[in-house]
């Protein structure tokens, strides 16, 4: 290797994204051996970037400068060769007395953290899913997704961010985190892990990178549906869905389908049905009909639900709007095990022709179809309850 393959091509800043495959990447600690230049120099433990998808490791640019400044101290010393091992870096931040478990290092060698001003206020701290729990079951919290890997915690005057990366660990900054009251920080370091390196997230997109891309057609109805529970929340004064450890994963871990397998619909119908339906709080629903005066034709989730809706609009709006979770519905239904081969047929050719498609369509077109359904049903059920003559009757 050339020294000068050391220096950064036209001063471009390494970045967390895969040059091959665009993917965001770990930090990883790893050795580095290699004759720079006519100096062989070993360094345990230098801070690389590393690409689950292509196995591909790249320098991170104070890495680079580490085995300059070290080529540099050989060449003066007229030797040949340099050997030495990365130390830990000290956690010197200010920010607060809550013993975090902080690692110095990704804030200095994940790119984009490190300022010159505020030091440490980007250094991400790791968590426990179940972190999350604790403030949506605390009524002085509101946990809202965004997407499936970027979401807020709300309080009373302020929120802060957080992140879901690759391996389910939530992300948040120390710098968001001091700013909490001192319970608050040790409600939260209660669930602190240590850091597995990872933060490719769309909360590093958009708070680091400022990616704001269109969002994927998941993101929107996971959006949908954060916006569906707050309306039906500021109206009915109860939360419609509940959130458990779980959901979270399931949330996190939606994608559109690859293949076309009969284990890829069961999975597919599972995940959104457990989003989209089971996580509705049917205890609530029920109370809450009994305590208007209002009846349901069943006591399942959807239907408590539409009743609700139709004490604000008695027309055929509400059903209209859920039609595709009932489709939803049926698609699990037909792909669960117990579900005969004649009925699994009579449930899907209804669930294609209410979605305006032909018989005999692929998982990627029924999966379309009934996620651009959600999307507008999402908004049109928001609107029902967001409507200005919604009064309960």
């Amino acid at each position: 290797m050339l020294l000068s393959e050391l220096f950064p091509k036209d001063g471009e800043v390494r970045r967390l994204y895969c040059d091959v495959c665009g993917q965001s990447m770990d930090l990883v600690f790893t050795d580095f051996s290699e004759d720079v230049s006519g100096v062989e120099i070993t360094i345990r433990g230098l801070p690389h970037l590393h690409c689950h998808r292509c196995n591909k490791y790249y320098l991170t640019d104070d890495s680079r400068f580490a085995i300059i400044r070290i080529h540099e101290e050989a060449m003066k010393k007229g030797s040949n060769k340099a050997s030495v091992a990365k130390q830990k870096r000290p956690v010197d931040f200010k920010f607060t007395n809550v013993p975090f478990l902080v690692d110095a290092d990704d804030y200095r060698y994940i790119p984009g953290l490190y300022r010159q001003f505020d030091v440490g206020f980007l250094c991400p701290l790791y968590f426990n899913k179940e972190v999350l729990l604790k403030f949506e079951n605390s009524p002085k919290y509101e946990v809202r997704f965004a997407s499936q890997s970027y979401g807020t915690v709300d309080m009373e005057e302020d929120f802060i961010s957080f992140g879901i990366n690759r391996y389910g660990k939530v992300i948040m900054w120390l710098g968001d985190i001091a700013k909490l009251s001192e319970s608050e920080q040790f409600y939260l370091r209660s669930e602190n892990v240590e850091s597995d390196h990872s933060i490719g997230s769309e909360f590093y997109d958009g708070q680091i990178e400022c990616i704001f891309t269109e969002p994927p057609k998941e993101a929107s109805i996971i959006t949908g549906r954060t916006e569906l529970d707050q309306a039906f929340e500021a109206h009915f004064k109860a939360k419609l869905y509940h959130l458990d450890k779980e959901l979270i994963d399931t949330i996190a871990g939606l994608t559109p389908p690859v293949v076309d397998t009969e284990k890829e619909r069961k999975h597919i119908f599972d995940s959104l049905t457990r989003i989209f339906i089971e996580s509705m709080d049917n205890a609530k629903l029920e109370k809450l009909l009994k305590s208007i005066g209002a009846s349901s034709a069943g006591s399942g989730s959807l239907k408590r639900f539409q009743s609700a809706l139709e004490t604000i609009d008695n027309s055929s709006a509400a059903p209209t709007a859920l039609m595709p979770l009932y489709v939803l519905y049926d698609l699990r239904v037909a792909y669960s095990h117990l579900t005969s081969a004649s009925r699994r047929e009579e449930l899907l050719s209804s669930a294609v022709e209410r979605l305006g498609i032909r018989h005999g369509a692929g998982l990627s077109e029924i999966y379309g179809a009934l996620v651009d359904a959600m999307i507008e049903g999402l908004k049109s059920l928001h609107s029902i309850l967001t409507s200005t003559n919604g009064e309960q009757h």
